[in-house]
C-alpha cells in the first residue's frame, strides 16, 4: 500500500504515512474517520494522536483535539505522555555536512525517511526543546553570562538565563513601541485635542496599547479577530493627515495585514463608482466608535517618535 500511494497517486512519504496511519487507527476506531470526515481533526493532527489512542480514551481525545492546531494538539500528547528535560549543551557544528548517501548508510532502514528539526517541540505539558544555531559571539556571551550569574545560578542553567534575558527584552521594547510599564507623568492625559506634533505621546502609546490588549484589533465579516500579536501599528482611524490629533478613541492597533483588509474596504467602493467609501468592520468588539469609514493612515508602532503615513 506504501509503495502504491507513492508510486501510483504521487502521494509524498510523509503524506503516505499520515494516510496509511490514520486508516489504520480508523480500521480499529471508527471515531477517528468520523472526526477526520466532519473536519474536526485534521489528517496531520490525528496522525500525531493515533499512537496514544485506546479503547478507553479515543473519544476523549478526539474531542480534545477538535478545531486545534498540530502544534496544539503535539502539547496535548506531550502532556499524555511527558519526556525527561533536555540537558544543556553547547557544541561546534561540523562545517561539512555528510553527503545524503553517507546519511542513508548510516541510518537504519526504517529511520531513512528524512525529517526536518522542530525549533520548540513540546516534551510535556509544561516543557519545551528549543534548538537554533548560535554564532561564536551567542556563544561566548551565554558564558559571560553564565560566570557573572554562578552567586545566583551555581548551575549555571541555560534554560534560566535565556528566559532572564527575554523577560528584560520584552519589557525594553514595551516601554520603547508601546510605553509600556512607564510611569505616566504628573496631570498627563491619554487623550489629546487638538493640533499636536506627529509623535504620539507615550500616554496615548500605553493607553491604546493596554486597551486592545496588544493585539491587532481587526475584525473579518465573520466576526473573528485577528490573533496577530507582531508587527503592530498604531492606526489612526479618520487619518493623522485630516485631523492632526492624537485622540486615542479614534486610534486602534492594526497588523499589515489588517491594513491592507481596510485599505481595499474603502477602495473598492470607489472603483465601482458608489463615490464615498464602505463602513468598516469593528476593528474591537463591541466598539461603536468603529462605524465610521476605517482608516487607511497610521503610526508604525515602532516609529514613536515620529513617520510618515502608513
Amino acid at each position: 500500500m506504501f509503495a502504491f500511494c507513492v508510486m501510483k497517486l504521487g502521494f509524498s512519504e510523509d503524506a503516505t504515512y499520515n494516510r496509511l496511519g490514520v486508516a489504520h487507527a480508523g480500521r480499529q476506531f471508527p471515531a477517528v474517520l468520523d472526526a477526520l470526515r466532519s473536519g474536526e481533526v485534521h489528517l496531520s493532527g490525528l496522525r500525531v494522536l493515533v499512537p496514544r489512542l485506546t479503547a478507553e480514551n479515543h473519544r476523549q481525545l478526539l474531542a480534545r483535539a477538535a478545531g486545534k492546531s498540530k502544534r496544539e494538539i503535539e502539547e496535548l500528547v506531550a502532556a499524555l505522555a511527558p519526556k525527561p528535560p533536555v540537558p544543556d549543551a553547547m557544541r561546534k557544528l561540523p562545517r561539512s555536512v555528510p553527503s545524503e548517501t553517507a546519511q542513508l548508510a548510516l541510518a537504519p532502514a526504517a529511520a531513512r525517511r528524512v525529517e526536518h528539526a522542530r525549533s520548540i517541540a513540546p516534551l510535556s505539558e509544561d516543557t519545551f526543546k528549543v534548538q537554533f544555531t548560535a554564532s561564536r559571539r551567542l556563544r561566548d556571551k551565554l558564558r559571560q553570562a553564565q560566570d557573572l550569574l554562578r552567586h545566583r545560578l551555581p548551575s549555571g542553567d541555560l534554560a534560566n538565563i535565556v528566559e532572564s534575558a527575554v523577560d528584560l527584552l520584552i519589557v525594553k521594547v514595551k516601554k520603547e513601541r508601546f510605553a509600556a510599564g512607564r510611569k505616566p507623568r504628573p496631570n498627563g492625559k491619554a487623550n489629546t485635542a487638538g493640533p499636536c506634533p506627529r509623535p504620539m505621546p507615550a500616554s496615548v502609546r500605553r493607553h491604546v496599547y493596554v486597551r486592545d490588549q496588544g493585539r491587532c484589533t481587526f475584525v473579518d465579516e465573520f466576526g473573528n479577530r485577528c490573533p496577530e500579536t507582531g508587527m503592530l501599528e498604531f492606526d489612526h482611524i479618520d487619518g493623522w493627515a485630516r485631523t492632526h490629533t492624537h485622540d486615542p478613541d479614534r486610534i486602534r492597533l492594526g497588523c499589515p495585514c489588517a491594513q491592507s483588509a481596510r485599505r481595499r474596504a474603502v477602495v473598492r467602493p470607489r472603483l465601482h463608482g458608489t463615490g464615498a467609501p464602505a463602513s468598516g468592520n469593528s476593528s474591537r468588539p463591541g466598539a461603536g466608535r468603529d462605524a465610521s469609514p476605517p482608516a487607511v493612515h497610521g503610526t508604525r508602532a515602532d516609529e514613536s517618535a515620529g513617520g510618515g503615513p502608513v
